[in-house]
């Protein structure tokens, strides 16, 4: 008989453990575990999530693009880790929404910013660190931004446990926070003033993933999450 050596079983259970509960809301091969508007995003022939861009005139007359909006997962997660791969257009805007009501994005959730920092600050002016690339946004600045050039695949990792929020950004953590400290609404720990009309404390704990097209061209792939 063949003799399994025992640290390689508890190398294949532990990896076996890790993966347990992992689910894949987007392989490259379909949409089906999201809801978004008809014909809005699509699958590229690279096997990529993108949206699909229009040309507009903007009150100038000046030519933009313009994104289709946001797509959102077919179901509600509470505590979970997500991980995704994202790549951004030069100067692009977009965002990971998560905990959200897909209703009320803009104050009904948790948003991660996704920002080309130099090329967006360039077009747009400085922002500050909160609006930042991998920011708890509008909340509190990353203490870093390990992302790659515009143009270029960044590993993307989210846990949400309880109160407790993690961001990591290729491998490097960005955000380690207790959302549990933001108890006044409209206004951040440090004391400066935030979007939210409800102290985040008070914010539900379980809603929507999402990504977001605010303009320009964003891609994510290899989008999985684990429950915990």
């Amino acid at each position: 008989m063949r003799h399994i050596s025992p640290i390689l079983i508890a190398l294949a259970i532990g990896f076996s453990n890790s993966l347990a509960g992992e689910q894949t809301l987007f392989s490259g091969k379909n949409l089906k575990a999201w809801e978004f508007p008809e014909r809005a995003w699509y699958i590229n022939d690279s096997g990529e999530m993108a949206c699909r861009m229009t040309k507009v005139k903007d009150r100038k007359g000046r030519e933009r693009t313009r994104g289709m909006g946001y797509i959102w997962s077919k179901k509600q997660y509470s505590d979970f880790v997500l991980t995704l791969s994202y790549k951004l257009s030069e100067g692009a805007n977009s965002g990971v929404f998560y905990r959200t009501d897909k209703t009320n994005p803009v104050q009904g959730g948790f948003e991660v910013q996704l920002m080309d920092n130099e090329g967006f600050q360039k077009t747009h002016g400085k922002k500050e660190g909160k609006k930042l690339n991998g920011s708890f946004y509008d909340a509190k600045a990353p203490s870093s931004d390990p992302s790659k050039p515009a143009g270029q695949w960044n590993d993307f990792k989210l846990t949400c446990n309880g109160s407790n929020i993690r961001i990591a950004i290729n491998g490097v953590e960005v955000i380690n926070v207790d959302v549990d400290d933001w108890d006044t609404a409209g206004k951040n720990p440090d004391g400066t003033a935030n979007k939210f009309k409800t102290a985040l404390k008070d914010l539900p704990r379980n809603g929507y993933i999402g990504m977001q097209n605010h303009g320009q061209y964003v891609w994510f792939k290899n989008v999985k999450i684990k429950p915990l």
